[in-house]
């Protein structure tokens, strides 16, 4: 028989092979001529439509009352609209494997974010954490060998923002928990809120896209979609089972599995410096995990 236990480390490898190969796609649309908006737009409209189809379908519709607006529309903002952006308009300017190291800094500036604002207490091991966290990016952007070029750095800070995003999700939820809510309908409100917001911003900065590209660049927009229809489908399943801590092992398995699907499907291999700074990262991460000894109350993406 199998455990929900099993199926929620089933799940949690999923969403870490599909996520890492996300950055991989992202670079093949953006490079492909999909402007960064329209994508982050397509991604959230075509995910929402799908999980909206199958919450129907199980009976679960999308509520409007105040609380869940006011869920969908910051965790549309912060956890959607505006990371993908950000990660959509650099992709073209770093290779996908090294960005994905970004992945790791989400859970450790919820933690910073979280002290700040008082949601949890302070803990000199989760401090550590973050030193080596804060490591292993500074090793990753400041030596002029750790990536192809060096003007990559300046991309990659900016690429920070998108985990910066993340992490604020991560605290706003833990304040203003999403109202009690099945994980598909949920997840497509969320996600069409941010296709909502993505709107106008799409049509002021001319940032359209009709499907006009190559087949192979048509379809990595296509297969984003789906990647993010799974993932937030599957990453709700998991925080019900498990709860967020568990599933924040998840940017373990995102970064390796990213590093790999860039050398898949680029054939790019990471220089030393950036294999280091991923075991800064994930010493980090750990050292943030084994300082949150209860179960964290913040229920959120990442």
């Amino acid at each position: 028989m199998i455990t929900e236990r099993v199926i929620a480390i089933f799940l949690l490898f999923l969403c870490g092979i599909i996520f890492g190969l996300l950055f991989s796609i992202n670079a093949i649309a953006v490079q492909g001529g999909v402007p960064a908006i329209a994508y982050a737009f397509w991604q959230s409209l075509g995910a929402g439509v799908l999980l909206l189809i199958y919450s129907s379908i199980r009976g679960n519709r999308l509520r409007f009352s105040f609380e869940h607006i006011r869920t969908y529309i910051m965790l549309g903002l912060l956890g959607m609209a505006f990371p993908l952006s950000i990660l959509a308009y650099v992709a073209p300017k770093v290779p996908p494997g090294p960005l994905t190291l970004l992945l790791v800094l989400s859970p450790l500036l919820t933690y910073v974010f979280s002290v700040i604002l008082r949601v949890e207490s302070f803990r000199w091991l989760s401090v550590a954490g973050i030193v080596f966290g804060i490591s292993g990016v500074a090793l990753a952007v400041l030596p002029d060998t750790a990536l192809p070029e060096p003007g990559m750095a300046a991309w990659m800070l900016l690429g920070v923002l998108a985990p910066v995003s993340f992490a604020a999700v991560n605290v706003l939820a833990g304040k203003f928990r999403p109202p009690a809510s099945a994980g598909e309908s949920l997840s497509a409100g969320l996600l069409l809120f941010s296709a909502i917001i993505l709107v106008p911003v799409m049509f002021a900065t001319d940032q359209l896209f009709a499907f006009d590209a190559s087949m192979e660049v048509n379809l990595a927009v296509v297969w984003s979609i789906i990647i993010n229809a799974v993932f937030w489908l599957a990453f709700f399943e998991i925080v019900r089972i498990a709860g967020p801590v568990f599933f924040a092992q998840f940017n373990f398995i995102a970064v390796i599995c990213g590093i790999a699907w860039a050398y898949i499907v680029f054939g790019q291999v990471p220089s030393v410096y950036i294999w280091v700074s991923a075991a800064l990262l994930f010493l980090g991460l750990g050292l943030v995990l084994s300082g949150n000894k209860k179960e964290t109350r913040i229920n959120t993406k990442y």
